[in-house]
């Protein structure tokens, strides 16, 4: 017969099985500790919650990136689609005026004028669904004349206003280098007078 080292009671074997009486390991062992209750799981939440925490701050941080060069690159495309259409305009205007001595005059007949023989169709508006402009420039050594001897293209950019009451106005100056999306962009006898470059804001 043996007995337990804790409680003198009868068992059939010494191990580190607990007694029937006291509960502790009959072989004299140490007892086991306390475990408490629910420890496991408040850890789990406050982990989960920890996780959570910091994958939603590298969700914010990312989106502050992304976002605002998301939207510059947008705003970039179309910005150069619209230099694109303007410039294919200009050619077809150029190959015009070497068949007709002229460019045309009316802006609402310029479809008739190059559609197809020089372009296959007119870009009416620029990447921000602005109508773009044209102006027919007359010749200054005969203000009588009604002959076209230059044009001007314009977009008014992201705004939709144009930044003089005429293209012009703007013909008058040097080229301008411009640096914000709002500002206009324009296009005379094969060159942009007033053209974006560098970062826009």
């Amino acid at each position: 017969m043996q007995y337990c080292a804790y409680c003198g009671n009868a068992v059939e074997a010494v191990s580190f099985a607990p007694c029937p009486r006291c509960g502790n390991p009959t072989n004299g062992s140490p007892r086991p500790a306390a475990t408490a209750k629910g420890t496991s799981t408040a850890l789990i939440v406050v982990i989960v919650v920890v996780v959570l925490v910091v994958f939603v701050a590298i969700l914010g941080i990312i989106a502050a990136i992304a976002i605002p060069n998301y939207l510059t690159a947008m705003e970039r495309s179309k910005q150069k689609r619209t230099m694109a259409d303007i410039r294919s305009l200009g050619t077809a205007l150029e190959s015009y005026a070497v068949d007709n001595n002229q460019y045309p005059k009316d802006p609402a007949g310029l479809t008739e004028a190059l559609v197809p023989k020089y372009m296959r169709t007119v870009p009416r508006v620029d990447g921000w669904g602005h109508e773009l402009q044209y102006v027919c420039v007359k010749d200054a050594t005969a203000p009588q004349s009604e002959t076209c001897s230059g044009y001007a293209i314009g977009s008014a950019g992201k705004d939709g206003r144009f930044e003089h009451e005429s293209l012009l106005d703007a013909l008058t100056g040097e080229e301008k280098r411009t640096s914000n999306f709002d500002c206009d962009i324009i296009y005379s006898k094969g060159i942009f007078v007033q053209y974006p470059e560098g970062a826009q804001r």
